[in-house]
């Protein structure tokens, strides 16, 4: 009897923090972000850009970019990419201050946090620059601006291209 006790008690246990479907919200979770973000080339190596595409339940691109000021750049390929799974590559700083005059000509740094509504079969868009004591993340899903998709089209065609290398996994 005790042999059956114990596995339900922990089913029990294990179902009652769950929710009804009508309370789970169908808007995209919120990411919390560090306001300094270190771990490129070395400790002291801060986050410039993150650009991150979510999968959705089709075809969809998914992947992470992170550029730090250093120029060492990290991509994870998730899903639909031509290249999948961790790689690392050296951006010049040209293409950093190439990249960040584009954001300051399209505004982003005035963008709203936000662009999100009640649809659930959208990925979503995360993109954030820190450079010049400024550092702004936005989430692009629903009604986000053409400003904000030209301004991801444009770091995408500048670094999905880049001669990736598969990163080699530390000890």
């Amino acid at each position: 009897m005790i042999n059956l006790f114990i596995p339900l008690a922990a089913l029990m246990v294990a179902c009652s923090g769950s929710r009804p479907a009508s309370e789970v919200s169908s808007t995209a979770p919120e990411r919390e972000t560090p306001s300094v973000q270190y771990g490129g080339a070395s400790k002291t190596d801060s986050l410039f850009l993150s650009l991150e595409r979510t999968p959705c339940f089709g075809a969809c691109k998914a992947y992470r970019i992170e550029l730090f000021r250093s120029g060492f750049a990290t991509y994870d390929g998730r899903n639909n990419m031509e290249k999948e799974g961790k790689h690392t590559a050296r951006i010049g700083s040209d293409t950093l201050r190439v990249i960040l005059a584009r954001a300051e000509s399209l505004g982003f740094f005035s963008m709203k946090d936000k662009y999100d509504g009640e649809v659930t079969d959208l990925p979503s868009t995360y993109l954030r620059i820190a450079a010049d004591g400024k550092d702004k993340k936005v989430l692009g899903r629903v009604g986000t601006p053409q400003e904000f998709k030209a301004l991801v089209s444009y770091i995408e065609a500048l670094l999905l291209p880049v001669p990736w290398q598969p990163a080699t996994s530390k000890p």
